[in-house]
């Protein structure tokens, strides 16, 4: 079969179509009763962090912070459900924050990789829908726990 002129231009039109469509979020989801306190190093990428966690999140109350005694600060004067953070910016993994969160039961505490989160990376529609669940608590208490293992049956 031979393709006619016309058709090549009909398969560019889809082509364009597709990436178009690839880089828009499914807005499914509805999480206006999630307040989520973000704490981002880099001054640099904070705006990109909350704009994206703002499409992913649709409704939820998102706050950006950029000093771990403004996030101990907050935590401590404001009620959240979640706490973010990027464990490979330098100084986060083993700050008073991270620990004090690890220690409080009632809050998420999850850690992402923010330069996995810009919009513009041809990669990110891969990363949107894990990244979602992760904020998902309905998803996170369906898990099922695997049980233990029975030591006398080994």
């Amino acid at each position: 079969m031979v393709k006619l002129e016309e058709d090549f231009d009909d398969d560019l039109d889809e082509l364009e179509d597709f990436k178009e469509e690839k880089s828009e979020i499914p807005c499914n989801y509805d999480y206006k009763s999630r307040r989520i306190l973000v704490w981002v190093v880099e001054e640099e990428i904070q705006s990109m962090v909350e704009e994206t966690l703002g499409t992913l999140l649709s409704l939820a109350t998102i706050r950006v912070v950029s000093s771990e005694k403004k996030a101990i600060e907050l935590s401590e004067c404001e009620e959240w459900d979640t706490y973010v953070v990027d464990l490979t910016e330098e100084g986060v993994s083993n700050s008073e924050f991270v620990k004090m969160a690890n220690n409080n039961p009632d809050v998420m505490l999850i850690a992402l990789n923010y330069p996995y989160l810009n919009r513009e990376d041809e990669q990110f529609a891969m990363y949107c829908e894990p990244t979602r669940k992760l904020f998902d608590k309905d998803f996170m208490n369906n898990q099922t726990e695997e049980p233990p293992l029975d030591k006398d049956n080994d």
